[in-house]
């Protein structure tokens, strides 16, 4: 009897649940700044390495778009000193504030869920 409880207390701690955030809201995700290989059709003209974040832990991003669970998030800045500082850290962690959470919808977006950053701090 004590094994079996045992057990089920083992099974019950392993089980993880994943976090979840919504597209169109702020998010703070933290994990290793990884350089990516963008995937846009035209590599001639837009190809090269974009950064993104490799997730600590998955996460769930839900909205009307529908769910994706994700553990690589593609950063995008539009303040271009912080996005180069980003993409010469990479390799090291990173806890990014994200002004919001969006789905992929156009040729330069190589990650399935992308965060519009409004900080970010190193480790």
């Amino acid at each position: 009897m004590k094994n079996f409880i045992f057990l089920i207390l083992l099974t019950i701690t392993s089980v993880s649940y994943a976090e979840t955030f919504y597209y169109g809201k702020p998010a703070t995700i933290s994990g290793k700044l990884l350089l990516i290989k963008s995937t846009h059709p035209n590599q001639e003209t837009f190809g090269g390495n974009q950064i993104a974040v490799t997730l600590d832990n998955e996460i769930n991003v839900d909205g009307e778009e529908g769910l994706v669970k994700t553990r690589l998030i593609q950063l995008v800045d539009t303040d271009m000193g912080r996005y180069n500082l980003l993409y010469k850290k990479h390799g090291n962690h990173v806890k990014v504030n994200c002004k919001d959470l969006f789905r992929a919808h156009t040729g330069h977006h190589t990650t399935k869920v992308l965060c519009f950053v409004d900080s970010a701090a190193f480790k």
